[in-house]
């Protein structure tokens, strides 16, 4: 009987730290994380002060917590619209579109991310933690392997990959943080086809082109 209420006690703790971790990255996207505050977000999670402290050391650890969480289900979900996916450069365009729906999906990572760094990655050490650096590293890593796997195929020729890669990543958030600004009523997938277009074109490269 103990050991079932531990196990209901935990479901619940996870429970409450789930919605608090939602509710936190609408205000972390909208605010900041200076202009965050643990006491709105208690409020917003309908939760009081005290349970928030009972289950995050302090605001730094909510802020990891959204990030990750976030980050972990757009690399789940484009990986499972990747993977089906067999030309390895059309893979990478498959990549450009998943991306860009999985922002229109997750809109608060987005603004997370460029408010906090100003899409600059040397900033995101400071502003992020080391944990969130290396979730981002990780993904960046992915992108770069799926280049290697299209150069292999004859794709990219002459390009260095890890540039490459970063060249997407790069062009596919800075495009949706500027038209989420600028036309925040929009779908951002709507500006997916111009990077998928410029993708396509280093894909193909002069000599395919």
């Amino acid at each position: 009987m103990e050991s079932f209420r531990a196990q209901r006690r935990q479901l619940e703790q996870d429970q409450r730290r789930a919605d608090i971790v939602r509710v936190a990255s609408t205000i972390f996207g909208e605010k900041g994380y200076d202009g965050a505050q643990i006491a709105e977000i208690a409020s917003a999670a309908e939760v009081s002060l005290a349970s928030v402290y009972s289950l995050f050391r302090g605001k730094e650890e909510i802020y990891e917590a959204a990030i990750k969480g976030a980050a972990e289900s757009i690399r789940e979900t484009v990986f499972d619209k990747i993977e089906p996916v067999p030309d390895p450069g059309e893979r990478l365009l498959t990549l450009v579109d998943s991306l860009f729906d999985c922002f229109e999906q997750n809109r608060d990572l987005l603004r997370i991310y460029t408010r906090s760094t100003g899409g600059l990655p040397w900033r995101m050490r400071s502003s992020m933690g080391d944990s969130s650096v290396a979730i981002f590293q990780h993904f960046t890593d992915w992108v770069t392997d799926l280049a290697h796997d299209a150069q292999k195929a004859g794709y990219l020729k002459g390009l260095d990959l890890e540039t490459f890669a970063l060249t997407v990543i790069g062009a596919v958030t800075t495009t949706a943080a500027f038209a989420i600004e600028r036309a925040p009523e929009r779908p951002l997938t709507d500006a997916a086809p111009a990077v998928r277009a410029i993708c396509k074109r280093a894909l193909l490269g002069e000599e395919r082109g």
